[in-house]
């Protein structure tokens, strides 16, 4: 998943751009590796993982993953755009996103048919929906039975219309950095509102997903940009602490902090303040690279971070089903950790035996078990114009 997903050759690292210098003054830019960054990717498909496993409503307060990762997508996204332009980033982005997912298509759908998909009565299939499966403008389609093979595929979709409208949002950020960064989330407080009623269809769901994390995305563009180096640290502490003070005071009047993530409004709030903290601080972490095996992991899982993400439920929903199959109870502390070591097994095996497919998206070397990232220099050019601070 990618999460964020990452870019470049042998591997992707996540970067960081060097400090803003004149528009008129010619500099190399070199992206360096950021760890930071690389290891925020890897604590966020760790706590979706955790959550999908253990179902801890808390999981989402302490570290709400998706707003962090369309984050740092925002971040990877800007600095495509500044290097390939808005055609050569959204034909990149897509062809790192897509054949994961259509590795997953290729072996849910037949077995969705098998189980009697045409004459599901909950949730029939419609040949023509299957073109979502191929291309995710909408959720792809599932049977009832299924489901777990689509339940987390919404963040694809999301990706995507985020990536195909990035040429346009980066032409508007440059011009109008603090509306453009703010629009998203002020029209998503308004959707989510009494004073709009929106219809529950397939329009509504891009619609709310496209403006709910938007402000995140582009909090990955300020971050890129170094806009948000620019806002003093106190200030940005404001602003985090109004944010996540919202959205937890909203939750606690509307179902509880501890279900924040079921209340809209409330996810919003903390998610985008939360996220905007994280990208806001540029630690070096250079801790990790005397912690050879936990940078290693971190390495993998950005390296097969989509398809970690598309395979782990229908994982965990095998091995709770095998688990039930052998009488144990799944609801248990014992069931719950059998269910997390059996099913990161599962995961492991299915990411082993599709994982290369992101090697071939990303024109690297096909492997089974991906080689240790080393940093790309990347090519010289002039810097990105800057827009003013926000």
């Amino acid at each position: 998943m990618a999460s964020g997903i990452d870019t470049g050759r042998p591997q992707a690292p996540l970067t960081d751009r060097p400090p803003t210098v004149s528009p008129n003054q010619p500099v190399a830019r070199t992206r360096p590796r950021s760890r930071y960054l690389d290891a925020l990717r890897a604590a966020a498909i760790v706590r979706v993982y955790l959550h999908h496993t253990l179902w801890i409503s808390w999981l989402t307060v302490i570290f709400p993953s998706m707003s962090v990762m369309f984050a740092l997508a925002g971040c990877l996204t800007a600095s495509s755009l500044d290097r390939r332009g808005g055609i050569g980033t959204v034909r990149t982005r897509t062809r790192r996103l897509l054949p994961p997912l259509w590795a997953l298509a290729l072996i849910a759908t037949p077995v969705m048919l098998a189980h009697g998909w045409l004459v599901d009565p909950d949730s029939p299939l419609h040949w023509p929906d299957l073109a979502w499966w191929l291309f995710p403008l909408a959720n792809p389609p599932a049977s009832s039975w299924g489901l777990p093979f689509a339940l987390a595929l919404w963040y694809l979709r999301a990706y995507l219309w985020l990536v195909l409208l990035s040429p346009i949002l980066w032409w508007a950020y440059r011009r109008w950095p603090l509306p453009t960064l703010l629009a998203p989330m002020a029209a998503a407080a308004l959707f989510y509102s009494p004073l709009v009623n929106l219809p529950a269809d397939k329009v509504t769901d891009v619609v709310l997903s496209t403006a709910t994390y938007g402000t995140c995305w582009l909090i990955g563009f300020a971050r890129y940009t170094r806009q948000l180096d620019r806002l003093p640290g106190w200030a940005c502490a404001v602003l985090v602490a109004a944010l996540t003070g919202a959205g937890l005071g909203w939750a606690a009047f509307h179902g509880g902090v501890a279900n924040l993530s079921d209340d809209a409004l409330a996810d919003l709030l903390w998610g985008t303040g939360y996220a905007l903290g994280l990208m806001r601080v540029r630690p070096t972490l250079a801790w990790l690279a005397r912690t050879p095996r936990l940078s290693r992991l971190v390495s993998l899982i950005n390296a097969r971070s989509v398809t970690i993400y598309v395979w782990h439920l229908p994982a965990l929903f095998a091995t709770a089903a095998l688990l039930k199959l052998a009488g144990v109870n799944v609801d248990s502390a014992g069931g719950m950790a059998l269910t997390l070591v059996a099913g990161s097994v599962l995961t492991a095996l299915a990411v082993m035996a599709t994982g290369w497919i992101e090697d071939l998206a990303a024109h690297r070397r096909p492997a089974i078990i991906p080689p240790a990232a080393t940093a790309q220099p990347a090519p010289t050019g002039q810097p990105v114009p800057v827009p003013s601070a926000a």
